[in-house]
């Protein structure tokens, strides 16, 4: 490869990641708003959610071909090829962050069907933590940062366990009050999507470690 293909074939690079970082801002986007019309009980704002949803749908598809090309027409060696891959695997874990949102969203649409007043426990700190999670991977992904992404796995564990504890007290809920059976389960819903959002940010600090190293583990298992 020459210096001036080299070069260009870092300028297409720089782009892809770019183009990584933006759809991983929209997804972040999706679960943050997400919870937050949870609370409010903003039917509208959770149908946008929804609505937004296709828009990283098709973001996520621009970016593959974009890896697809890249991967065809520069052929690229080992390190670089690495890269390209785990580009590949992180916006599909982005898109799916993205549609947990969309799913809290479309939880927000069902539990304003019920007026009681709801009690959200720890969902806004678990919801705090995921995101929290996400904003490292992402971190670890523009910077290459292994520490990070090393922190990222390892904070895990710390959102298993709140999703867990959550679970249980909204479970003593509903057996001690039948009415909370209804909203009950949508708040374990909830939790189930935001706990997922974590284990998408331990995949994504996964790719870093191995477009870096080349380094194929779970490391949070």
């Amino acid at each position: 490869m020459t210096a001036s293909v080299r070069m260009q074939f870092e300028k297409h690079l720089g782009q892809l990641n770019e183009d990584v970082l933006q759809l991983g801002s929209q997804a972040r986007q999706a679960v943050a708003r997400a919870v937050e019309v949870l609370i409010a009980g903003d039917v509208e704002a959770a149908r946008q959610v929804i609505v937004d949803d296709e828009a990283i749908n098709r973001r996520r598809f621009e970016i593959e071909r974009e890896c697809y090309a890249l991967l065809v027409t520069e052929q690229p060696m080992a390190g670089d090829m690495r890269v390209i891959v785990a580009a590949l695997i992180v916006v599909t874990d982005l898109e799916r962050i993205a549609d947990h949102g969309k799913k809290i969203a479309k939880i927000c649409l069902r539990m304003m069907q019920d007026l009681r007043p709801i009690p959200f426990g720890d969902i806004p700190r678990l919801s705090q933590m995921a995101l929290a999670m996400m904003d490292r991977a992402l971190r670890a992904y523009a910077t290459r940062d292994l520490v990070e992404a090393d922190a990222v796995c390892k904070a895990d564990d710390q959102v298993d366990a709140l999703y867990k504890q959550t679970f249980n007290v909204v479970l003593s809920r509903m057996l001690e009050d039948p009415r909370m059976i209804g909203p009950g389960t949508q708040l374990i819903q909830v939790a189930h999507e935001l706990e997922r959002v974590a284990d998408r940010a331990t995949n994504i600090g996964e790719r870093v470690i191995y477009s870096v190293t080349g380094e194929l583990a779970e490391l949070n298992v």
